[in-house]
């Protein structure tokens, strides 16, 4: 139970730390770094989901007594997370919200415009929630291949910018290709971190 909440508080204190003021200020001043708040978002929100579903499972006789719409919400997840081995909510709908907010006209009105901004943001706290409820019912092979391929979208999406330098135009051209190098790399290690165990799971080495 213990760790369950320690689960929860880290993700939720790393999202308002991400979030709070002059943080966001700052994020938000380099194309870079709003780049990395956005992943950093969705990674904390994973852990905050992930906790948040290994506590309600210890608490669902109790869940279901005190709130029934909420017991009732939250074992429908566990059920289509289950028939669908969780790939629907932990790949599916987060890689389109991903894609949505990363299409440049997208981004750009999400950078330079209040609402769709507070938005963007609240789509990667959904996508992580998304996954962090879904962890569980992933099979174990897939949970490195997803890893793993997240990785390398992340490069993939650096490299081919590199060759289109000046694509989010809400932010300097310089700041785009230090952001699609960065992107590039942190691509590179991720796989170069995974590789080995993506190669265990299949059963290759």
């Amino acid at each position: 139970m213990a760790s369950h909440t320690r689960l929860i508080l880290i993700g939720l204190i790393g999202t308002i730390t991400l979030l709070f003021g002059p943080v966001e200020s700052l994020m938000d001043s380099n194309l870079t770094l709003h780049m990395f708040q956005h992943i950093g978002i969705f990674a904390f929100n994973i852990i905050f989901g992930y906790g948040l579903e290994r506590y309600l499972i210890t608490k669902l006789p109790q869940l279901r007594r005190r709130t029934y719409i909420g017991w009732k919400a939250f074992t429908s997840v566990m059920v289509f997370n289950t028939r669908t081995k969780g790939l629907v909510l932990a790949a599916l709908a987060p890689a389109a919200i991903f894609v949505f907010w990363h299409f440049p006209p997208n981004f750009d009105l999400a950078a330079t415009t209040f609402y769709p901004h507070i938005l963007e943001h609240f789509s990667y706290i959904v996508a992580g929630n998304l996954v962090g409820l879904s962890v569980k019912a992933i099979p174990k092979k897939w949970k490195i291949v997803l890893v793993y391929f997240g990785f390398m979208q992340a490069g993939m999406m650096g490299s081919m910018m590199l060759v289109w330098p000046y694509i989010y135009t809400a932010y300097p051209a310089y700041q785009n290709t230090q952001m699609d190098a960065a992107m590039m790399m942190f691509g590179a290690l991720g796989i170069f971190v995974t590789s080995s165990a993506l190669l265990k799971q299949l059963d290759v080495i």
